[in-house]
């Protein structure tokens, strides 16, 4: 218990956001930012992608969004985005862990989503697939689906301690 308070305390004054990494990222074959978070680290704040295929390898990193909004992203048919992200523990948000908006790709794997209000919330025509993650002790739900028109696909995902586990047309 002493090591891990050592270690959040020494996280906290060394910590990185989670802006900075995207801001200091540069391109990696399709990706238009290619994020490797340091393994086992702590990063701060959630980001919005707007534009842009961004992957982020989060090497087991937690992204604490220290009770504000989370990771979003949205397109259109002028600014295309996407959002490829593996191995993370999102936690801490208020709102959502993840949210995706508009006609936007999603692609999340081996991820916790804990502690937030949603887990991930999809809008509008997104298109998202979820492998391998959990999603824990979220206060309203694991995963929100708003309006009929999002696709997604889950494999492989556990859901334990949430208010609900999964809505469809929520909030209704």
């Amino acid at each position: 218990m002493f090591s891990l308070i050592i270690l959040l305390l020494f996280s906290n004054i060394f910590s990185l956001t989670l802006q900075e990494a995207y801001d200091s990222a540069q391109p990696q074959g399709e990706y238009d930012k290619y994020i490797i978070l340091e393994e086992n680290s702590i990063y701060t704040g959630g980001l919005g992608i707007f534009e842009g295929d961004i992957f982020i390898d989060c090497n087991s990193s937690i992204i604490d969004l220290e009770e504000g909004n989370g990771i979003w992203v949205y397109a259109d048919a002028n600014y295309p985005a996407s959002l490829e992200i593996e191995y993370c523990t999102i936690t801490n948000s208020l709102y959502y862990g993840l949210s995706f908006g508009g006609n936007s790709e999603g692609f999340v794997k081996n991820c916790n989503l804990i502690n937030t209000n949603f887990g991930i919330k999809l809008f509008d025509e997104s298109n998202v697939q979820i492998i391998n993650s959990i999603f824990n002790s979220n206060n309203t739900v694991g995963i929100g689906v708003y309006t009929e028109i999002p696709t997604l696909y889950t494999s492989h995902c556990l859901f334990w301690e949430n208010e609900d586990d999964c809505m469809e047309n929520c909030p209704g």
